[in-house]
C-alpha cells in the first residue's frame, strides 16, 4: 500500500501536524474539562426554541432517559441463521455494560414504553412532518454527563446538545440526575427534496464525548417526512412498512481511551502503553463486536414483512475508520436514495441513507455486511418476506411504522371471549428489571370493574372468579429483562364492552393504560 494511502499514517500525521484531535489525551494532552451545563438543582432549564415555547399543536413530545444496561450481543446464545460457531471471546463475554436511550410514557419517568424488537440497541424513533417540532424531555440516569444531539433538524445553541469550547449551550452536557427539554424543528431543510424519497432518517446521539457515547449505544434516529407526501398520521404515503439498521463495530475490550491512544500513537515519546503494543492490539481485536443494531451472528429479529409491501429501510453507519460497511440483501434489490437500483449500499461512519424495496420474493433471506471480515465476525441477520395467505390472512408482525402513537405504549393487550363467556386478556407490560412477582400487586380495571391479584412465586393468582398467570419468572419468582407477559381470565359478570375498550393496569405502583381490541368468540367445534 502506498504510504499516502495508509489510514494509520494519515491519522498520525494529521494529529502531529495539526494537533486537532481532542481525543488524543495521551499523545496530545488532556481532554477539555467537562463541566455539566445542567445539574439536578437547576430543574429543567430547557423547552424553548430561540427563546419561544413551540406551539403545542405542532409539537411531538417524547420523554427519554439515558440508562445503564447490561447489553447481550448474542441473546440466543448461538447463530440461528448461518450456524456458525461464534469466536471463543464472544461466547466468554456475550454481554457488556452499555448505555441506552429509553422512552417513557410521561415526565414521571416510571413507566417505560415497550421496546421494538427490530430496533435492537437503537433508541426510540422520533418522527414528524415538515413544520413539526420534536420536543424531548431528557433525563440522565447515568454517572456521567450526557446529551442528545440531532442531525439535520433546526435548533438553537441551547438545544444543540454538543459540548465544545468556547460557549456550550445549556443542553450540551446534562449532568447525572439532571434533565433538560430539547426543542428541534423539522424545517424545510430537514425534509426531503422533491426528487428524494418521501422521508429521511436523521441520526441523534450523545455528543459530550461523542466517540465513546455512540459506541456505548446512545444512538437513535428521527424520521422526517415531506408533508405533501404524508398520510394524515404523518407516515410516508408511498411506504407500507419501515425497517432500520445501524452497522457499527462496538468495543468490548475494556481498554480506556488512554490505552487506545497509546497503542495508536506507539513510539511517541512520553506515551508508553500500559500493555505492550501487541497485547493492546490483541485486546482490541478480541473486544470487537460486529453488530447490526447491536446484535451479532443472526440474533437481530423482527425484520419481517408481507409479500407486496413497499418497505423503506433507514440505513446508518457509525464508528471509526474500521467501520466501512456494505449492506447487502439476498433475494431482493433496493432503490438507493431514489437514485439507483442496487442490492448493496455503502455506509461510512455517520452515513444516513434510504433503501426502498418491494417485497416481491417470499422467503427467508440473508442481510449482511459484505466486507469479508465483518461477515466472518457475525455482522449478519435474516429478513423474512411472508407470502400472502390464500385467504388474505397476515402474520402477526410488529407495527409497520416506527414511533407511532398506537405503538408507543407501556402496555399492549388483546382480548377475546372464552367459551363460557369470560373475558380473556393476553398482554405485555413493562416493569423494572429483576421484578419480584410475589412482592408486587396487580390491579386490573376495565370500566367500573376491577380485580386485585397477588401472585405467588409461580406467577399465579386468583381474585374470586378471576385468575391471573404471569410468564417468564425464574424459580425464585423474579422476572428479568424489563417486561413480562400475562394472561388474565375474568369471570363473574360482564367485563368490557364493544369492539375495543380501555384497560388500566397498576403493576406495583406503576400506572399503565391501553386499548384492548376484542376478538370475536371462537365457534364451537
Amino acid at each position: 500500500m502506498p504510504i499516502a494511502a495508509s489510514p494509520f499514517l494519515s491519522r498520525l500525521t494529521g494529529a502531529l501536524l495539526l494537533g486537532l484531535s481532542a481525543a488524543s489525551s495521551v499523545a496530545q494532552g488532556p481532554r477539555l474539562e467537562i463541566i455539566p451545563t445542567v445539574t439536578p438543582s437547576m430543574g429543567d432549564p430547557g423547552g424553548t426554541f430561540f427563546g419561544e415555547v413551540p406551539d403545542p399543536a405542532k409539537a411531538r413530545h417524547y420523554y427519554i432517559a439515558a440508562e445503564p444496561v447490561l447489553w447481550d450481543y448474542l441473546p440466543e446464545g448461538e447463530d440461528p441463521v448461518c450456524g456458525k460457531t461464534p469466536p471463543p471471546q464472544v461466547m466468554a463475554k456475550r454481554a457488556g455494560e452499555r448505555l441506552r436511550y429509553v422512552e417513557y410514557t410521561d415526565a414521571r419517568f416510571d413507566a417505560r414504553m415497550l421496546p421494538n424488537e427490530r430496533l435492537g440497541i437503537l433508541g426510540p424513533v422520533l418522527r414528524g412532518v415538515g413544520g413539526d417540532f420534536i420536543v424531548v424531555t431528557f433525563l440522565n440516569r447515568s454517572d456521567r454527563p450526557l446529551s442528545m444531539h440531532p442531525h439535520g433538524l433546526k435548533y438553537d445553541k441551547e438545544s444543540e446538545g454538543a459540548y465544545y469550547a468556547p460557549n456550550p449551550g445549556r443542553g450540551a452536557a446534562v449532568g447525572p440526575g439532571g434533565r433538560f427539554t430539547y426543542v428541534w424543528k423539522i424545517d424545510d431543510e430537514a425534509c426531503p427534496l422533491p426528487g428524494e424519497p418521501s422521508s429521511k432518517g436523521w441520526l441523534y446521539h450523545s455528543h459530550v464525548v461523542a466517540e465513546e457515547e455512540t459506541d456505548l449505544g446512545l444512538v437513535g434516529f428521527i424520521v422526517a417526512t415531506d408533508p405533501t407526501r404524508a398520510r394524515a398520521d404523518g407516515t410516508p404515503s408511498d411506504v407500507d412498512r419501515e425497517m432500520a439498521s445501524l452497522f457499527m463495530i462496538h468495543d468490548e475490550s475494556g481498554l480506556g481511551p488512554e490505552a487506545k491512544e497509546a497503542w495508536e500513537y506507539a513510539g511517541i515519546p512520553g506515551a508508553p502503553p500500559p500493555l505492550t503494543w501487541a497485547e493492546t492490539a490483541e485486546a482490541l481485536e478480541k473486544g470487537k463486536r460486529y453488530g447490526i443494531n447491536g446484535l451479532i451472528f443472526g440474533n437481530l429479529n423482527g425484520l419481517e414483512m408481507v409479500e407486496g409491501e413497499r418497505v423503506r429501510w433507514y440505513l446508518f453507519g457509525l464508528g471509526d475508520e474500521t467501520d466501512l460497511h456494505t449492506a447487502h440483501w439476498h433475494g431482493e434489490t433496493v432503490v438507493e436514495d431514489g437514485r439507483q437500483r442496487t442490492d448493496v449500499v455503502e455506509l461510512l461512519p455517520a452515513s444516513m441513507k434510504i433503501a426502498d424495496m418491494t417485497a416481491d420474493n417470499p422467503g427467508s433471506w440473508l442481510f449482511h455486511c459484505h466486507v469479508a471480515e465483518h461477515m466472518r465476525e457475525g455482522m449478519f441477520a435474516r429478513f423474512t418476506i411472508h407470502a400472502k395467505a390464500e385467504i388474505g390472512a397476515r402474520p402477526a408482525l410488529e407495527m409497520p411504522f416506527f414511533g407511532m402513537e398506537g405503538e408507543r405504549n407501556s402496555l399492549q393487550v388483546r382480548a377475546e371471549r372464552g367459551k363460557d363467556g369470560e373475558l380473556v386478556l393476553r398482554g405485555t407490560v413493562t416493569v423494572v428489571n429483576a421484578f419480584a412477582l410475589s412482592a408486587n400487586p396487580f390491579t386490573l380495571r376495565i370500566g367500573g370493574k376491577s380485580a386485585i391479584f397477588r401472585c405467588d412465586r409461580d406467577g399465579m393468582a386468583e381474585d374470586g372468579e378471576n385468575k391471573l398467570l404471569i410468564f417468564g419468572g425464574d424459580a425464585s419468582g423474579v422476572v428479568y429483562g424489563g417486561q413480562l407477559t400475562f394472561e388474565a381470565t375474568l369471570g363473574g359478570g360482564e367485563w368490557g364492552d364493544g369492539e375495543a375498550f380501555p384497560v388500566v393496569l397498576e403493576v406495583g405502583r406503576k400506572h399503565h393504560e391501553a386499548v384492548a381490541p376484542l376478538r370475536p368468540a371462537k365457534a364451537a367445534d
